[in-house]
Parts: structure tokens; sequence; C-alpha cells
């Protein structure tokens, strides 16, 4: 990260980012997977209803406390949690309890040191004369498959990455936001932040190795095809919803009993992703 000048206290800064949609490679992105096989996914930044809907902001307070909040709009929070000490913190690894990817974001952010003597209190004096302010929204609903709580976790992270006078490369933020993911033990890959933190339509890919490094290729396609894309998307919620842990968990299960239908199909997702990349950058009829 790069350092800068802070923000002056109170002065908010804003991150909004738009949903996602993988037309194929989900899954190839997700660990241990992509460290076995090597990950590509094609996904699409998408607007919904016109707006971008997940966003996140955050300023210095005097007070040397968090202030976090939560809520389906950036002028409307439903939820409100106020955290003095590093007790109040510690939550931040159990995905249900109430703001813990903030808190999670705040840790991986490299603010605050949840295992340190040093009171919270006396962290955040000494590094920044004060605290911060978080607010996370998210207008799509919990759950719905648009990859938001990952774009949720980036805008997080770059709102409060700039609140504290640090500049952090979009490359460098898709990383910070699957190292947050275990941090939070929802576990998961690196599609949904690519998704939605890159613009436009995009081919991600992982090689098989570790340290795990993503690489993003923008794709080109003729004139019009956006527009037909338009014309073509449509979101129809079904009510359903599901935390991805859960899911992660059976599909993980099934990879290390190394049921053949699951090895098969995870082999072939990579493929099937630069057929479809070509097919984009042919605009191939839909």
């Amino acid at each position: 990260a790069e350092q800068v000048e802070l923000p002056g206290p109170g002065q908010w800064v804003v991150a909004e980012c738009p949903a996602r949609v993988d037309f194929s490679g989900g899954w190839s992105d997700t660990p241990p997977l992509a460290y076995e096989l090597g990950g590509a996914v094609l996904g699409l930044a998408v607007r919904v209803d016109g707006r971008r809907p997940i966003g996140a902001r955050a300023r210095r307070i005097p007070e040397p406390e968090l202030w976090l909040a939560v809520g389906p709009r950036q002028d409307e929070m439903t939820v409100k949690i106020v955290c003095r000490c590093l007790a109040d913190l510690r939550d931040y690894c159990q995905p249900h309890a109430p703001g813990a990817l903030l808190k999670a974001a705040f840790i991986c952010a490299g603010i605050v040191h949840v295992h340190s003597e040093l009171q919270l209190s006396e962290q955040l004096l000494r590094t920044f004369g004060g605290g911060f302010e978080l607010h996370t929204w998210s207008e799509l609903p919990h759950g719905s498959g648009l990859g938001t709580s990952s774009i949720l976790a980036g805008t997080a992270l770059a709102a409060l990455q700039r609140a504290a006078g640090r500049v952090v490369g979009t490359e460098a933020l898709i990383h910070a936001v699957l190292h947050l993911e275990q941090v939070l033990t929802t576990g998961g890959g690196w599609q949904d932040q690519v998704g939605g933190l890159m613009p436009g339509i995009k081919v991600g890919r992982s090689r098989a190795q570790l340290p795990l490094k993503v690489e993003v290729e923008e794709v080109t396609v003729p004139e019009g095809f956006v527009q037909k894309l338009n014309d073509h998307l449509l979101l129809v919620y079904t009510g359903k919803t599901r935390l991805a842990r859960n899911l992660l968990q059976d599909v993980l299960r099934s990879w290390y009993a190394r049921l053949p239908a699951v090895v098969q199909n995870a082999h072939s997702l990579v493929r099937q992703t630069e057929e479809c990349a070509e097919g984009f950058r042919q605009g191939s009829h839909i």
C-alpha cells in the first residue's frame, strides 16, 4: 500500500461497486481447486436497476473507538455497533455475528491488532490520533448469489485503507479480500471480487501454484455486443438464500473424496472459460 495524506477528521471516503455475473468457470477460482488445477472465470460487472448496489464509507473520528453500521442503503443504517475494547472485536471470525465482516476488515487492513497487549484505544490513538467510523450497505438481498459479500469486503477495505492514509491498488485489493474471507472463515475464491472490483467483461486467471496470484484480462467485444447483452440480462429474485460457506463445504468434501464426476467437472471448467471468452471476443450470438 502506498502512504498518502490522511483525510481530515470527519471526512468520508466512499467506495461503491457494481454486482457481478459469472458466465463461465465459477468454482475453479476456489482454494484448493485453484491451487491444484489453476482457475479461470469469465465475469461481468453489472449495475442493478442502473445503480451500483454495493458500497462502503469510512471516516476518522476523535473518539478512540470503532463505530460500525450496516444497512440496505447508504442513507439507511439498520445495525449499529460500537467497539470500545478488543473483546468487542473477538467475534470477527463468526460470519453470523453482527458486523463480523467490518471487524475483519479492520484487522485485515492492519488498523487493529486483535492479539496486541495494547488496548484498542491505545492502538488507535498512537497511530491515528482517534478512531474510525465504517458503514457498509448492499441494496441486494443477503445470499442473492451476485457476489455481494466479497465485493462488500472489497469496498470496506478500500474505504478503510484510504481513510487510514493508504492507497491500495485493485490487484492488491483482490488478494486482500481472499485473505479477509479466510479470516472471517467463510472461505471462497477470487471470482466475486474480480467480477465486481474490475470494470466491464474480463477473465480472471490463477495458475496452479502457491502463493496464489490472480491476473485479470479485459475482454474486448464487438460494437453493439454489450447492448445485446443488456437487452438479454434479467435479474429474477427467487427469495431463496444460502450461505456460501455451507455450499462451499459440500463441494470441497466431494473434491477431497475425488468423486469422479466432480473431478471431471473441475477439469472442464477452465477449458470452457477460455471457449466462452473466445465467444465473447467474436460476438457470438446469445
